[in-house]
């Protein structure tokens, strides 16, 4: 008898024991400082998407959307698995890699960097929508590191913002 009984005291132990463990599992679900963060900038422009990637899609062309921080690229092709070295204005250097590449859009990584941020993973875009008009997009998640989600979203949003508004210039889209 104590041995059955033995055993339902130890059958009770292990199901709180695993109902504390699922408590546990549930609450690293919630939001937290690791959380992912995103930016996303679109427009439509007046071209169409070859066009628009003949100027701004190249893996190297990134400095045509980025002239005020970008200095100059390196890399050492154009293909998924290739890299780039992206030399900023004010010093620093960011590396990268491709990870995905279509006929007008690529997505790459951040591998290493001055900037703010971890687990970095983006993609440029243009799509044809008809009428001779393309949807230029550029997004991105991220993690803050050592900064607010606030101010490090906002590093990215003026960045993409940039970009948007040469193309915008360059197209005569009026604003």
């Amino acid at each position: 008898m104590k041995l059955i009984k033995n055993i339902r005291i130890h059958n009770l132990k292990t199901w709180f024991s695993l109902i504390f463990v699922f408590v546990l599992l549930g609450c690293n679900s919630m939001p937290s400082k690791t959380d992912s963060l995103s930016v996303e900038k679109t427009v439509v422009i007046n071209a169409t998407a070859d066009e628009v990637w003949d100027f701004a899609g190249g893996w190297t062309g990134l400095s045509v959307l980025a002239p005020e921080t970008i200095k100059y690229i390196l890399s050492n092709g154009n293909t998924v698995g290739s890299f780039r070295e992206v030399n900023l204005r004010g010093g620093g250097i960011i590396y990268e890699t491709m990870i995905d590449k279509d006929t007008t859009s690529y997505s790459y990584i951040i591998t290493e960097s001055p900037l703010p941020i971890s687990n970095y993973k983006s993609t440029i875009s243009v799509k044809n929508i008809g009428n001779g008009q393309s949807l230029f997009s550029w997004k991105s998640d991220f993690v803050a590191k050592g900064v607010s989600d606030e101010e490090a979203v906002k590093i990215f949003d003026g960045l993409y913002q940039g970009a948007i508004d040469i193309l915008k210039s360059k197209y005569s889209y009026e604003k």
